[in-house]
């Protein structure tokens, strides 16, 4: 599939708690050329892929956040699928944090010989705070910062030529770092996973969420990662209340078009 311009679709806007609409994370950088890149992939993501009417032949690159299963789990379905002599794929590369090439190849095994399906896949492992550069990655450029979630999680910054923008936050707490890895990006991908009354430690709320698109002065503020005790609407009304610009909810197949951010191009980042 060609997309009319880059843009960002949600695979999977829930948590492992699955609902109608949400299931568990996934997200999807289409390229115009139609090159796809899957930022996590959650148990579900692959069946998504196709519901999006995206071709998993595609896909070229993972890029994960962190190791917890709502994150990687389809992983393994893919490495299957590659196995498979009907499945023609473009090369793929897997990008990660540190531990990321042994995590494969021990589930892998774990599962069947599943590690086999990744033969020939470049791995590039990356530290907190390190910017991605390689000649791989002609099309966009990648930057992280850890989130202090769990051991070795990042968040992810996607900066397309054209000076479109994504922040993917994965899972965090309300990590100042995170501000600064969003500063005036075009689309702030961010969890919102419980009401305030439910925090959980490295996990954000509402009021994070929105605290955090102020401080990066984002042109648009998606939340996401919603556990069942969060509700999406409330979640938009309570997020509002810190932070002015527009706020969309993920849904599990909506396509968000990536375009340069305005709030960068006015000179309104947030300081």
């Amino acid at each position: 599939m060609r997309a009319a311009q880059d843009s960002w679709v949600v695979l999977g806007a829930g948590s492992i708690l699955q609902r109608p609409a949400h299931g568990c994370a996934g997200y999807a950088l289409v390229e115009a050329s139609g090159e796809l890149t899957l930022f996590d992939c959650g148990p579900g993501t692959l069946r998504s892929l196709v519901a999006a009417g995206l071709e998993l032949e595609a896909l070229k690159r993972v890029v994960v956040t962190h190791f917890h299963l709502d994150h990687v789990l389809d992983l393994f379905a893919l490495g299957y699928a590659r196995r498979n002599p009907d499945f023609e794929a473009l090369p793929l590369e897997l990008v990660g944090p540190t531990g990321l090439q042994n995590f494969v190849e021990r589930v892998g095994r774990a599962l069947g010989g599943v590690e086999r399906g990744f033969d020939g896949v470049h791995y590039l492992e990356v530290s907190p705070g390190e910017r991605v550069a390689s000649k791989e990655f002609e099309e966009y450029g990648l930057s992280t910062i850890d989130t202090h979630h769990c051991l070795n999680s990042l968040a992810w910054r996607v900066d397309l030529p054209g000076g479109g923008s994504v922040c993917y936050s994965g899972d965090s707490g309300e990590e100042p770092n995170l501000a600064e890895l969003a500063q005036g990006v075009g689309i702030f991908c961010c969890e919102c996973s419980f009401p305030s009354e439910k925090a959980q430690p490295n996990h954000l709320d509402p009021a994070g969420a929105g605290r955090l698109a102020t401080r990066a002065g984002c042109e648009l503020l998606l939340l996401t990662h919603f556990y069942p005790a969060m509700d999406p609407e409330r979640a938009r009304r309570e997020a509002a209340r810190y932070f002015d610009g527009p706020i969309e909810l993920a849904r599990d197949g909506g396509w968000h078009p990536i375009v340069a951010g305005a709030a960068e191009a006015r000179g309104e980042v947030a300081g």
